[in-house]
């Protein structure tokens, strides 16, 4: 630390007010969705690889302060999120594959790349963020990765949450099954199926 020299300070006796809202940018459905994208050239995103345990994981996310990470060996495999490692699915499969939790790697519970959908971020560039929630409705997703078609690469992540936060509203996302045993367990769960 001793490359960095100090900065400047000054007292707040003498300030009154605070900024107003008006001074700083607005959101809505309108806005454009780059403005809700975790850019990966500007975010280094968390990114583990597949064997990794699940509370290693939940650990090592809640240190990033994310709720999604990317699961890679060299290749990218899949994403998992926080809400995967904490649901009754970890302890459901942990039974069924007589495991306990603590055997349980990410890779057991992540969404594999092959059942994954994209934005590519040309599309990002002209779209809204209301167009943006809607196609996460649609996919029945929290998260959707942003790819760049041209290099084939992962190019940033997009979450509901993050939106919700932004436009300071609840966004409903409805999990929707894509095979009849992730429709039984929505069905289990009381979740709706989208």
């Amino acid at each position: 630390m001793d490359r960095y020299s100090e900065l400047k300070t000054v007292s707040l006796s003498d300030y009154q007010s605070v900024v107003e809202s008006e001074d700083v940018e607005r959101f809505d459905l309108d806005s454009p969705a780059r403005l809700v994208v975790t850019d990966f050239l500007y975010h280094k995103p968390l990114v583990l690889n597949p064997d990794v345990g699940v509370d290693d994981a939940i650990a090592a996310m809640r240190r990033a302060h994310v709720r999604s990470v990317l699961i890679a060996n060299g290749e990218f495999r899949g994403i998992v999120t926080v809400a995967d490692l904490e649901s009754r699915k970890v302890l459901s499969l942990a039974t069924s594959s007589g495991q306990s939790r603590s055997d349980l790697a990410i890779s057991d519970l992540m969404i594999p790349k092959a059942k994954l959908k994209g934005v590519p971020i040309n599309v990002i560039e002209t779209a809204s963020i209301g167009a943006l929630l809607q196609t996460l409705k649609n996919e029945g997703q929290q998260h959707m990765l942003v790819v760049d078609p041209e290099n084939q690469r992962i190019r940033g992540i997009i979450s509901a949450s993050d939106i919700a936060r932004r436009l300071h509203v609840s966004v409903e996302i409805n999990h929707r099954a894509t095979s009849f045993r992730e429709l039984v367990e929505v069905i289990s769960s009381g979740r709706d199926v989208g």
